[in-house]
């Protein structure tokens, strides 16, 4: 057999009279195909990247949904509070269907910031959130909330 000539399973004869592995033309398709599978391949891990972003988004809590929920509360008492920096207020909720009289409250600064809030849980423990800017030291409110866990110094 001469060299170049094509065989029937698709292979190539060379010019030492060895057989080629791939024809030109089937190395074209290979590198195609390679080429789609590294474009599916970054396609996938965008995708993933996106989904845990957006489940990392999604893990971050609001304040409402650390608490008992708001529909269910009455506003108990709303009371100014002088501090050192200034004045702020504290709004002491109460929930109805249990027998404490306040079982959840806010302290805002003067400026109308929700600064911590306090409630009991499903299991009458007592819990505290604090604005991150509180244990941080800073001065310009986060609006994300850190549990405070016993012992914990602010």
């Amino acid at each position: 057999m001469r060299a170049g000539h094509v065989l029937s399973d698709g292979s190539e004869i060379d010019a030492t009279g060895g057989k080629k592995v791939m024809t030109r033309k089937h190395r074209l398709y290979f590198a195609i195909i390679i080429c789609f599978g590294f474009i599916g391949e970054l396609i996938l891990l965008g995708y993933r990247a996106r989904m845990s972003l957006a489940a990392e988004t999604e893990t971050k809590t609001s304040v409402t949904a650390l608490g008992p929920p708001r529909r269910s509360l009455n506003l108990v008492s709303l009371v100014p509070v002088t501090t050192i920096g200034g004045t702020a207020t504290v709004a002491v909720y109460d929930d109805p269907a249990t027998p404490r009289k306040e079982d959840y409250l806010e302290l805002y600064d003067g400026s109308g910031e929700l600064v911590a809030v306090g409630w009991f849980d499903e299991f009458g423990i007592q819990r505290l959130a604090v604005d991150r800017a509180v244990v941080e030291g800073r001065d310009e409110l986060q609006g994300v909330f850190v549990m405070v866990v016993e012992g914990d110094g602010i």
